[in-house]
């Protein structure tokens, strides 16, 4: 697997493993902590630095995420309209999670995103939201950690039905780029099965998303900063 996604995939099991054997845990119960304090989503945006690293001190960036105990995460939107507040009744459908307010943990990721779209509608500008999210206990997030067959029938999902197929309030888990788009509609089609569309998107360029589905969601989500790139 050369993909950035199972290389980040890798350096997190190895982190998980060596934080529960270090602290007598199960990796279920280390996992649970991994998540509740975004250790998943902050070993990504890290690293371009961890994976030069040891994984002894990649244990000690996990640590000091830990100790901190904070359960914040900072995200960004690229768009190519200007607005000051989220409406969810203006989100695109049919989208890879349901019809929501999308944004990345990889601000470089935001940029192209809000590019995409000032090039493909010919108005407004490029515009990248920074927003910071405080996780709440009461919200119902789902996570999805790898690309799996769940992640594909997830897709395929919302994709076919539109509108929201779930309840959750927020779902964080890879996206696909567009050159890897055309597998993921030959698996909705029925041309490919799960295993052979998993299998060539493990080579593809796979980012990250972080979706917004509920106004109990958007209640969490404060705006920090917005620029504008062209």
């Amino acid at each position: 697997m050369s993909s950035m996604q199972s290389d980040v995939e890798i350096l997190s099991v190895l982190a998980l493993e060596n934080y529960a054997r270090k602290h007598g845990i199960t990796e279920n119960e280390a996992a649970e902590l991994f998540h509740k304090y975004q250790v998943f989503e902050k070993i990504m945006i890290q690293y371009e630095y961890l994976h030069q690293v040891d994984i002894n001190e990649t244990l000690v960036y996990v640590e000091e995420i830990i100790a901190e105990g904070a359960n914040e995460l900072i995200v960004y939107h690229g768009n190519n309209l200007l607005f000051d507040k989220i409406d969810l009744s203006k989100s695109h459908d049919k989208r890879d999670f349901g019809k929501g307010f999308y944004t990345t943990i990889l601000e470089i990721q935001a940029k192209e995103w809000a590019n995409k779209l000032y090039l493909r509608k010919h108005q407004g500008s490029q515009y990248v939201y920074q927003y910071v999210f405080y996780q709440a206990e009461k919200l119902k997030i789902k996570r999805i950690d790898s690309l799996s067959s769940e992640w594909l029938a997830f897709i395929k999902e919302n994709r076919s039905m539109g509108g929201l197929q779930h309840g959750y309030d927020i779902i964080i888990g890879p996206v696909a780029d567009d050159n890897t788009m055309q597998t993921i509609q030959f698996y909705i089609s029925g041309i490919y099965t799960a295993q052979e569309a998993i299998e060539r998107l493990r080579y593809s360029k796979i980012n990250n998303q972080v979706s917004f589905h509920t106004p109990e969601a958007l209640k969490y989500l404060k705006l920090i900063r917005r620029e504008c790139y062209a």
